[in-house]
């Protein structure tokens, strides 16, 4: 974890210096259908959230999702960095972005990214 850590520190701090930071919203759910409000993944996300000054709520309908019917927890603006391999929050303790990326890539959860430009929101790309 060690070297994740360091590769997207410096991601990170190149994008910053280059002045490449992307507003985001994140959505955030869990593979299975479930009760989201009692959800131990959840609670631990919504944890991450609330250390790293993220307001956060609850949505059942998310643009783009198979189901319209799934809880997910839609975030306020994050000043993030874009990578191929995901959106990197800048302002969060760095060891909770390298959780983040392990939870998502591992399917603990399911993380869709809006970048917000001119107050629209563009689905990442």
């Amino acid at each position: 974890m060690r070297q994740r850590t360091e590769v997207i520190r410096e991601w990170i701090d190149a994008r910053k210096e280059r002045g490449e930071i992307t507003k985001c919203m994140f959505y955030i759910t869990v593979p299975k259908d479930t009760d989201i409000y009692k959800d131990e993944t959840i609670r631990k996300i919504e944890g991450m959230l609330d250390k790293n000054h993220v307001s956060h709520g609850h949505v059942d309908t998310v643009c783009g999702a198979w189901n319209l019917n799934r809880d997910w927890i839609e975030t306020g603006e994050i000043d993030c960095i874009v990578e191929f391999c995901g959106v990197y929050p800048i302002d969060w303790d760095l060891e909770d972005v390298v959780g983040f990326e392990r939870m998502e890539t591992e399917g603990e959860i399911i993380a869709l990214v809006d970048w917000i430009e001119d107050g629209k929101h563009i689905p990442n790309h």
